[in-house]
């Protein structure tokens, strides 16, 4: 089992508290309200009823937001297509990627899952290439919740993958807050019949302490695919030709994991300062999308992080309709760099 798969992800997050915290103070009125009750105080059981549909009120929104669906925060990559990139190059994902937030209730815990939608918002878009306009619906239709994301990676645990994580995890993670990594991701995915594998990026690799290993590696993965020719060839390093300095690639987003948080890697930002990456957060609200600053992360970032892992998508065997997904690996290994 990686090690960046398991308990080190400590996210943090005070919106759970303070929903729980305003729920137990209008309980609290309301138990208050029913002692005046018992006293025989007409108005004191009126108010008590307003309290209590006050409490329901609250309780049924909270339980709304805690239902895991994807819709509370939701951005197509789509939208990037003309975004002022002011002389930068930049090459992105399949366009069918959607930005899928934390809600109110599982921020703090559930990046791994929102991470896990946002890809497989690209997967099961079945986009074959970056001018697919259905796509986009498609995936829409069919990311499963958060929920059935812990349902599909215990059976994933009783299918035989990843027997070490499971055993650490307790074999249960369904209705619960248990945080989940790159592991857990291949699990999923492998319960799907979806083959993907993980680059690990064990320490930094510049002298500044930064992890220019992981830049360059992200940058050859969006830039070795194939292109729409209709955007034209991805020239390494180089600006895109014309007027045409935002282009889409038919690659599937990128799985990012470091201690504390996990991000998912839309694409790459070339320009006289050098690479930077592109990336969807799910605690971070993109708004209207408008400038490239909001999903920039730069090789500065990355100073101090010990460790990252990538997991992608092996396309190749999406592309052989004869290659079976019964052989994938059941036990885990990583790929490590350098």
């Amino acid at each position: 089992m990686d090690s960046l798969g398991k308990g080190i992800i400590d996210l943090t997050g005070d919106s759970d508290g303070d929903a729980q915290q305003q729920i137990a103070s209008v309980s609290g009125s309301a138990q208050a309200g029913e002692r005046e009750e018992h006293r025989g105080n007409k108005e004191s059981k009126k108010s008590d009823k307003k309290k209590k549909a006050r409490i329901k009120r609250i309780s049924a929104f909270f339980r709304d937001k805690a239902s895991h669906r994807h819709i509370s925060s939701r951005f197509q990559l789509s939208r990037l297509r003309d975004i002022p990139t002011n002389g930068q190059s930049v090459i992105l994902a399949n366009p069918a990627t959607q930005h899928i937030g934390t809600t109110l209730l599982d921020r703090g815990w559930a990046c791994g899952y929102r991470n896990c939608q946002m890809l497989l918002s690209s997967v099961l878009s079945g986009a074959k290439n970056v001018s697919d306009e259905d796509a986009e619906q498609r995936s829409d239709e069919t990311i499963p919740s958060v929920r059935k994301l812990q349902e599909m990676l215990e059976m994933a645990w009783s299918e035989g993958y990843d027997a070490d994580g499971a055993q650490q995890l307790g074999y249960r993670v369904f209705g619960t807050r248990k945080w989940i990594g790159t592991t857990e991701i291949y699990c999923i995915l492998a319960h799907m019949g979806v083959r993907s594998a993980i680059v690990d990026f064990h320490c930094p690799t510049a002298p500044d302490g930064s992890h220019s290993a992981l830049f360059s590696w992200i940058f050859d993965y969006f830039t070795d695919g194939q292109t729409n020719a209709a955007i034209g060839d991805v020239l390494a390093g180089q600006p895109a030709e014309g007027d045409v300095s935002v282009r889409f690639v038919a690659k599937h987003p990128l799985y990012l994991q470091h201690q504390g948080h996990s991000r998912t890697v839309i694409g790459v930002e070339m320009g006289e300062s050098g690479i930077s990456l592109l990336v969807f957060d799910p605690d971070v609200d993109p708004g209207p999308g408008d400038r490239l600053s909001v999903f920039r992360y730069t090789l500065f970032s990355t100073r101090g992080v010990g460790q990252y892992q990538v997991l992608y998508v092996d396309q190749k065997d999406e592309d052989d309709s004869q290659q079976s997904t019964s052989d994938i690996p059941k036990q885990i290994s990583s790929r490590r760099i350098p």
